[in-house]
């Protein structure tokens, strides 16, 4: 199953803190979940988020607060940044946890604090049915296949190094025998004989959704994809390529001259999917875990 959470631009009419004056397309993952049409057909579910990640981020831990934004917090406890790659190397950051006070550009989005009961009713409203959706959708899939697998869909700005960061922290949340497929479907040449810049857990190596469903040892498994924006947009207008727009969408398919980097883009994230669905068919279940007719739960 592929997770689109940083795409949501909407904030919510009946919330309480009025609409922040920020641009909300600016601080998402903007159309990413567009990279992914044939995931349906590939036998992938998504779910993607509606509310944008500046009302709260689905991404953090419900405990990764700063006391200084949420002061009756009985127990905060901010995190280093998801892209710290190293433990101990990169201070906690207080701004981009569960609750931020301002947003890209340090456009402020909260005047002042956040009482604790607001922020469990943000959890309860729109942090736990998304976690719990994705639950559901791996527990579906464990039952039926033996494992499942989580491909959480990101994008970065294009002064990150890299064009393609595929996290599995630090190899914690999936088996090796799936990170290097995953890893070849990113790296090989396509078609047009055009290859990406991959890199491996740097800097991006997974954030909350890939730490807390990755659990290869009980047939769960899962892997962030990171996609430099300046492939598939402008990220001055934040207008998309023509590759990328509504439909009728291009064939991928060998051509000449080579293919543009949206049009490879596209093949290379459709070449991952295909990647994920073959590992997990049927077929290939001993190659990450035993077969279960009824898997335990997932501790979460």
């Amino acid at each position: 199953m592929i997770s689109f959470l940083h795409v949501g631009l909407e904030w919510p009419t009946d919330e309480p803190h009025p609409r922040p004056t920020i641009d909300f397309a600016r601080n998402a993952d903007l159309a990413v979940d567009q990279l992914y049409p044939d995931a349906a057909a590939l036998g992938a579910a998504t779910v993607r988020a509606r509310f944008t990640r500046t009302l709260i981020d689905l991404n953090r831990a419900a405990d990764d607060v700063s006391p200084t934004l949420v002061p009756d917090h009985p127990a905060p406890r901010p995190r280093q940044p998801p892209w710290a790659t190293g433990v101990g190397t990169r201070p906690a950051v207080h701004n981009r946890g569960l609750i931020w006070r301002t947003a890209l550009g340090n456009v402020q989005i909260l005047a002042g604090t956040l009482p604790y009961a607001e922020l469990q009713r943000r959890l309860h409203r729109y942090y736990d049915p998304y976690h719990r959706a994705i639950e559901l959708l791996l527990a579906r899939r464990r039952a039926r296949f033996g494992h499942a697998v989580l491909l959480e869909a990101h994008s970065m700005p294009s002064s990150i190094p890299g064009d393609l960061v595929l996290g599995t922290f630090e190899g914690g949340a999936c088996s090796p025998e799936l990170e290097a497929a995953a890893l070849a479907a990113l790296s090989a040449p396509d078609p047009w004989g055009r290859q990406l810049n991959v890199r491996l857990n740097d800097p991006y190596r997974g954030g909350e959704l890939v730490r807390k469903f990755g659990r290869p040892e009980l047939g769960v498994h899962a892997l962030q994809l990171e996609v430099n924006r300046a492939l598939y947009m402008d990220e001055a207008s934040l207008r998309l390529y023509p590759e990328l727009r509504p439909e009728p969408r291009p064939e991928i398919r060998p051509v000449a001259p080579p293919a543009t980097a949206p049009l490879a883009l596209l093949y290379r994230v459709k070449s991952l999917v295909a990647a994920l669905a073959a590992v997990i068919s049927p077929r290939s279940t001993t190659a990450l875990c035993s077969e279960a007719p009824s898997p335990p739960p997932i501790p979460l």
